[in-house]
């Protein structure tokens, strides 16, 4: 019996010892799993910043998406390059990555950072402004991408590494903006003077907190807006709440992002630095001549030095030279200006422009008391202020007073007069000018028909989905698709109703 349990207790010592390695062992391998440059409980100012610089999209997703397709489309620019695909949306060709960039960038990056934010300050009860911040960002963030799109991952996006929800439903885009309206609306409310600030931390306003109030509701009066042809009882609801609450009244409440070689760069005017080929369109110059409009020489200048030339959409280099009002040579035609190929110059998210030529619509629409004509000049007057933001000079006093004075606003044409201040206004900002023209239809464009084209010969109305979700998605993205219509260029986004 002694024998035996010498035994045992030999056996039992050394389970002991075997644990205690074995404890060691996983202790060793933790560490070497553990990132020493990781940061464990990182800031939320740091965070905040980050995603701040993030918010006017990536340079691959903006060079295709928003400049190539989206500012060809509505024929603020054109090119003659077919082999460099340079602006797909000016002939309407089926470059799929181009179509498909936004997309692939914004759910592998902006969605989960913004996501990440929005979450951890919600958990955190001192965290409050931050929180309030985070959701207007997601709210800016969130319906460029859907309004280009349609259906999209939203409630399930981004949450990948935060609870293992990688293959995400796409929401109906009806679902997508009465969540992100509820958002800005609680958001506003949420805004606290007696929370934490963050201070310089917040690149867009320095921590001001009336002036992130003022945005909350100017985005709720764009994303109302939206709505006008598909629910314009809903439409009217948002409007007449954001403008109670406080929308945009200088232009010292501008949302914009100033970019730094040193940290993040412009990626409009990167766009416009590499693709040498990029000319203004013969549409939108041929308006601001008819009109005499002082903005013309602000944003563009002929190399050749002959008079302001647009170049028309649809043309390739043969067709050029056969069918170009100046000839064969691009140096004719006008180019943008210098300056806004700097990629230091601000990125603009909403400016005060948009907003009063917003007022300006909802007082002609009979939803708002508000002097429609004042509105209308104030957005025009603004518009053509807000390119000092850009380091040029704008149009003095006496030529913004002449322009009006020569294009009078009209009561009988409001809506085509807004229209078209709007589209000019928003002219470095893609996504917006392709969006409020698919849903007021202003200013009237005429589509080209290319030879090959992908859509018919009619002007996009949305982007096509990537392929690679249909192979890894494949039941959600189906489900998209049943619900919103064949993945084509053609294909109407919800809020954009027949």
């Amino acid at each position: 019996m002694k024998n035996n349990k010498i035994s045992i207790n030999i056996a039992y010592f050394f389970l002991i010892i075997m644990a205690f390695s074995l404890t060691s062992c996983a202790d060793e391998l933790a560490e070497l799993n553990e990132n020493p440059n990781a940061i464990e409980d990182l800031p939320y100012g740091m965070q905040l910043t980050r995603n701040q610089l993030h918010l006017p999209g990536g340079q691959y997703e903006v060079r295709r998406a928003a400049v190539g397709w989206g500012m060809a489309a509505v024929q603020q620019l054109a090119d003659v390059s077919i082999a460099t695909s340079i602006l797909p949306g000016d002939k309407y060709i089926d470059f799929i990555d181009y179509s498909f960039a936004l997309y692939d960038d914004y759910f592998t990056q902006e969605a989960k950072d913004i996501i990440d934010f929005v979450i951890r300050t919600g958990e955190d009860p001192e965290a409050v402004n931050y929180n309030a911040i985070g959701r207007i960002m997601k709210a800016i963030s969130f319906h460029k991408v859907t309004d280009m799109y349609g259906d999209i991952p939203y409630s399930e996006a981004g949450l990948g590494y935060i609870s293992n929800t990688w293959f995400p439903v796409y929401d109906r885009q009806e679902a997508i903006y009465a969540d992100m309206l509820s958002e800005l609306e609680v958001a506003a409310g949420q805004l606290s003077a007696s929370a934490e600030s963050p201070g310089d931390q917040d690149i867009i306003y320095g921590g001001d907190i009336t002036k992130w109030r003022k945005l909350a509701y100017s985005m709720m009066l764009r994303l109302g807006l939206r709505l006008s042809k598909v629910d314009p009882a809903a439409s009217q609801s948002w409007v007449q709440k954001a403008i109670a609450g406080g929308v945009m009244t200088s232009l010292d409440d501008v949302a914009k992002i100033e970019h730094s070689l040193d940290t993040r760069i412009n990626p409009v005017s990167e766009a416009f630095r590499l693709d040498t080929f990029i000319r203004l369109s013969d549409t939108f110059v041929s308006w601001m001549q008819d009109n005499s409009d002082p903005r013309l020489d602000v944003l563009s200048w002929v190399e050749s030095g002959a008079p302001h030339q647009g170049l028309p959409n649809g043309l390739d280099p043969t067709t050029l030279i056969t069918d170009g009002p100046a000839g064969g040579d691009l140096s004719d035609y006008s180019q943008i200006n210098q300056i806004l190929v700097d990629r230091e110059k601000p990125s603009m998210l909403i400016t005060y422009a948009e907003v009063e030529l917003m007022l300006a619509e909802a007082a002609a629409r009979g939803w708002y008391n508000g002097d429609a004509e004042a509105h209308y000049n104030n957005g025009v007057r603004a518009a053509m202020e807000n390119w000092s933001f850009y380091g040029v000079s704008t149009p003095s006093t006496a030529e913004v007073d002449a322009y009006l004075a020569a294009n009078p606003y009209d009561a009988n044409n409001a809506l085509e007069m807004i229209g078209e201040q709007y589209w000019a206004a928003t002219m470095l900002i893609p996504w917006e000018s392709f969006s409020n023209w698919r849903r007021t239809g202003y200013p009237v464009l005429t589509p080209v028909n290319y030879s090959g084209n992908a859509t018919g010969g009619t002007i996009p109305r949305r982007l096509k989905y990537p392929i690679v979700e249909f192979n890894v998605n494949a039941e959600n993205i189906n489900a998209a698709v049943a619900n919103q219509g064949p993945n084509e260029y053609t294909t109407r986004v919800w809020w954009d109703a027949n």
